[in-house]
């Protein structure tokens, strides 16, 4: 639910459109780390040098790059990258424990296989899936090792592991990717008690579907489509800036309403408009009690918690059914085109690069976009929910 893990404390998105890339496969590769003696914290290669792909990987057995391999390419702003798994970048389940599960490690495989297929992204990605309440501490230490090889350097594993000891019980979901560790692909992380709350099972897939858009989002934020490269800002790099800035009501936002049409197209038991409304309600319950001067404009750099609720969720989720129902053509800018141009408009305007690429997409100025996505929400609800999209048109829209 929330965008970045809780291990690494990072800026929401600052928590991720799609390239048209071909899977080699149209199954996950799994493995299962229920004990210590999984192989994915031992990172070796065959290779002579850290930086060189490992042409062995196989999910649980390291990962493609060990560090960070030198640049193909660099400019006056950019090192750009062209990595080895471009062409088929796998995806792989971690399960700890899976005896804990009930069989909701295979619903949760079954889910990730259809978003590799159908919403196709750039990047590699590791799904690290335990019950964080009842695993025993073999298998949390097996988590956190992987988790913290894949996000960090050797060097900091020790520190890694030893600052998380005392969040388990209270973790929150998250997904994507920053520029330090592009190379190893984005983490995904999903805990069991998704699962098992009163909507029940299929229900709980909505937060995998909310993670993986993160990482979808996050990767497409480097990429140069042009080039059909990863670029990483040098600047950046120097001021530890992980991740080009993206407004939180875009990520968390973004991420909800593609959840929703994720969902729907899938054959679960979910009703995926009564959750967009549920959405609308936190929105709504967010501006209780507010001043004239309450805007979508508050949320690009504050995830403040207003009533309990999060507007840059609920409000963000708003904002991007509202430029559904200006354009039926919106959708697919929504999900897909937004993030097309984001990283050549970040690279020539790193501070307001997102603005330009949301005018250019959507064609439309953000200063009026604001004022009347704000007046609309001081509407009465049922104008709000008259532009919901019906089950049908969720289940019908289409990003290609």
């Amino acid at each position: 639910m929330r965008y970045l893990s809780i291990f690494l404390i990072l800026f929401f998105l600052g928590c991720a459109a799609n390239e048209e890339m071909d899977f080699s496969s149209n199954s996950l590769e799994e493995v299962s780390t229920s004990n210590s003696n999984n192989t994915s914290s031992n990172n070796s290669t065959s290779s002579s040098s850290n930086s060189v792909i490992n042409q062995n990987f196989e999910c649980g057995n390291g990962y493609y790059y060990l560090s960070r391999p030198e640049p193909s390419e660099i400019d006056d702003t950019h090192e750009y990258f062209q990595y080895g798994w471009q062409s088929s970048p796998p995806v792989c389940v971690n399960v700890y424990q899976s005896e804990l599960l009930e069989g909701r490690d295979e619903k949760l495989k079954i889910s990730m296989d259809w978003l590799k297929s159908n919403l196709q992204n750039i990047i590699p990605i590791n799904v690290f899936y335990i019950d964080q309440f009842n695993a025993s501490e073999e298998s949390k230490l097996q988590h956190d090792t992987d988790f913290c090889n894949l996000v960090g350097e050797p060097s900091e594993l020790d520190d890694c592991i030893a600052g998380n000891l005392d969040s388990w019980g209270d973790r929150s979901y998250g997904g994507g990717v920053y520029g330090r560790y592009l190379h190893k692909g984005a983490d995904l992380m999903i805990y069991d008690d998704a699962f098992v709350q009163d909507e029940g099972e299929d229900s709980g897939l909505i937060y995998l579907a909310h993670e993986y858009f993160h990482t979808f989002q996050t990767g497409h934020m480097f990429y140069f489509e042009e080039k059909q490269k990863f670029g990483i800002r040098i600047e950046d790099e120097e001021n530890g800036v992980s991740l080009p800035f993206l407004p939180i009501w875009i990520g968390e936002g973004g991420a909800d309403f593609a959840s929703i049409t994720l969902m729907a197209k899938q054959n679960l038991d979910f009703n995926h408009y009564d959750q967009a409304v549920r959405f609308l309600n936190q929105a709504r319950e967010a501006m209780r009690g507010s001043n004239p001067s309450f805007s979508l404009e508050n949320f690009e750099s504050e995830n403040t918690r207003i009533n309990d609720e999060y507007y840059a969720y609920g409000g963000g989720f708003m904002a991007h059914v509202y430029l559904w129902h200006l354009n039926q053509d919106n959708f697919k800018k929504l999900m897909i085109d937004f993030y097309s141009v984001f990283a050549e408009k970040y690279k020539l305007n790193p501070t307001d690069g997102w603005k330009d690429a949301f005018e250019e997409t959507f064609g439309l100025s953000l200063e009026d976009f604001y004022s009347d996505f704000d007046a609309f929400m001081r509407q009465d609800k049922e104008s709000q929910v008259a532009i919901i999209k019906s089950t049908e048109e969720w289940i019908n829209s289409s990003w290609n």
